[in-house]
């Protein structure tokens, strides 16, 4: 009996492995798909982990490396992949297993995530030598194309504008490790609901996200914004470029991460205005169109609830 059960285990498993190799190779050979791709290629794992255990998810995942490597020409794209999206479906297997409440569930992942994209990030900057110099560099040599360009028919573009082009273009290549983090959380925050969601759906017990307007984070997330600041003023002061983009790079991550918070404090103040309806929706109408200059606000918003829990007192009133 206990044979047949592990047989049943290794198809599913090997069955496992198809789908997640077959996400992964229709993300690879149509790009355009991928930022759907990367929600659902670690779905097949952690339901995996669910249903049998965790060893024999991890030889699914192994099946599932070995398949994209004899399928796709290009394997450092593939163990980008392997490294982005497998452990993650691992561990959040086992927060779904374990029955870890939604919210400690989604920093683990969100954690385990980031990681895996700074080992990326750091595996494509030794294999390939490509680095954000590069990237900035190649970027302005484009840009230096099009000045050229409108210059010979006749409308050339002025020095003011010309150097604040080169300035944004230098603080975006500069963020990009940021953006991409952020990318990566969002994507495993999309990918736990969508897993909570199948597992439901296989009559296993999963704990909901609460809503939206009750979003916190513990105090201690304040760390990464002084740390943020600590390695911005570090190396402005001692001219460390490295540990000057760092701080950029972690005030604009926990930055948007606060601002989320904040949006969740407006969100949650907002249900308890006692406003008419067309009140309400132009209230938001015009937070969505001035977002740009409110954003700083949100973000100082999300911050002191953060360490005041601004929405506690509400709380406690109405119980």
């Amino acid at each position: 009996m206990a044979s047949f059960r592990d047989t049943r285990a290794l198809v599913e498993g090997a069955f496992m492995a198809g789908i997640t190799a077959m996400l992964g190779l229709l993300g690879m050979f149509i790009p355009p798909f991928f930022l759907v791709i990367s929600m659902l290629m670690p779905i097949p794992l952690a339901v995996l982990v669910r249903r049998r255990d965790l060893k024999v998810a991890f030889l699914s995942l192994v099946v599932t490396g070995l398949l994209m490597m004899v399928i796709y020409p290009n394997p450092i794209q593939v163990l980008v992949m392997f490294i982005q999206f497998g452990p993650l479906g691992l561990v959040l297997g086992l927060l779904y297993k374990n029955y870890v409440s939604a919210g400690h569930a989604l920093i683990t992942a969100s954690i385990v995530s980031a990681i895996a994209s700074i080992i990326v990030i750091t595996l494509g900057i030794f294999v390939t030598g490509l680095n954000l110099d590069l990237i900035q560099s190649a970027l302005n040599e484009s840009l230096n194309r099009v000045f050229t360009t409108y210059q010979e028919i006749g409308y050339p573009v002025p020095a003011d504008q010309q150097a604040l082009m080169r300035t944004s273009i230098k603080t975006s290549v500069l963020l990009l490790p940021a953006a991409y983090l952020i990318f990566a959380v969002f994507s495993t925050v999309l990918t736990y609901m969508v897993g909570s969601k199948v597992l439901k759906r296989l009559n296993y017990r999963v704990n909901n996200l609460p809503p939206f307007s009750q979003w916190r984070l513990p105090w201690y997330s304040i760390w990464g914004i002084i740390l943020g600041l600590l390695f911005l003023l570090i190396g402005d002061k001692f001219d460390f470029s490295v540990v000057k983009i760092i701080g950029q790079n972690l005030l604009t991550i926990f930055g948007f991460t606060f601002f989320i918070i904040g949006l969740a404090v407006v969100v949650y103040y907002f249900k308890q205005l006692q406003l008419s309806k067309p009140f309400k929706i132009m209230l938001t109408v015009l937070l969505i169109l001035y977002i740009g200059f409110m954003y700083m606000a949100v973000v100082l918003l999300g911050l002191v609830d953060t360490i005041l829990n601004l929405r506690r007192p509400i709380q406690k009133k109405d119980k």
